[in-house]
């Protein structure tokens, strides 16, 4: 963890200007990454099944997917400064860095969704 968390560091510092770009771009397109979860795939997974858990997962997991999308440059920078340092490939540092920000996300979208609509 503790190479991820420095290589993620060096990335950032180096390229903060990614991070910056994403941000901006999550304001006009809240729509897209908040709303398609709640309206498209919450309806069509609660057409599928009527358990309220599957349907809280897939919209947590689908807007985790989506808000990460735009944090894909910084964590390819992350990922080749962790392949660097490790040894690893790329494409396996990313899949990594990937899958554990869109944990992280789904946590959080999912968080932030139960607070907002009980």
């Amino acid at each position: 963890m503790n190479v991820y968390y420095q290589s993620y560091l060096k990335s950032l510092k180096k390229n903060f200007m990614l991070v910056i770009m994403a941000l901006v771009l999550l304001i006009p397109t809240f729509f897209i990454w908040a709303g398609v979860p709640f309206f498209i795939i919450g309806v069509a997974v609660e057409n599928i099944t009527t358990n309220p858990f599957l349907v809280y997962i897939s919209i947590s997991l689908s807007g985790g997917l989506l808000f990460s999308l735009y944090f894909v440059p910084t964590n390819l920078k992350a990922a080749k400064n962790m392949a660097d340092k490790t040894g690893y490939d790329v494409v396996k540092s990313l899949i990594c860095i990937q899958t554990i920000f869109i944990i992280v996300c789904s946590v959080i979208f999912g968080m932030i969704s139960n607070i907002i609509v009980p």
